[in-house]
């Protein structure tokens, strides 16, 4: 996969299943994870699967009569790519912007402030 594209809410709920499990999984066991939050039918799940195949993010293989489902990007690899675009397109590539945000809107506790210094002095000696 040359480019990690932005996901729809939908198949982003699928990824997260796959990548919360942290292993292959069913069809089933992604039915049962996603019932307790939506409440699609299964032919929307196998639609929202052969899509993200397609996009290369998941993979799967036969086992027995059905198929295990593979996480082909990692959560990670997603979230840094959806980070920097969220940065470049809300944020004009501005961190402290972004930073001012969150406080402004209430979302920096006093420790999330001291985590983050702590975070940006580990980066400063190279860690």
């Amino acid at each position: 996969m040359d480019e990690i594209r932005r996901l729809p809410d939908s198949e982003l709920a699928v990824m997260q299943v796959l990548w919360d499990a942290g292993r292959p999984v069913t069809r089933p066991e992604i039915d049962a994870a996603l019932a307790e939050t939506k409440d699609w039918t299964v032919s929307t799940i196998v639609a929202l699967l052969i899509r993200l195949e397609k996009k290369g993010f998941l993979s799967h293989e036969k086992q027995g009569r059905g198929y295990l489902y593979r996480a082909m990007i990692s959560c990670d690899e997603y979230l840094a790519v959806e980070s920097s675009a969220l940065l470049r397109s809300l944020y004009r590539g501005s961190a402290r912007n972004f930073l001012a945000a969150l406080h402004l809107g209430g979302s920096l506790s006093d420790r999330d402030i001291d985590e983050l210094e702590r975070y940006l002095e580990e980066l400063k000696r190279g860690g």
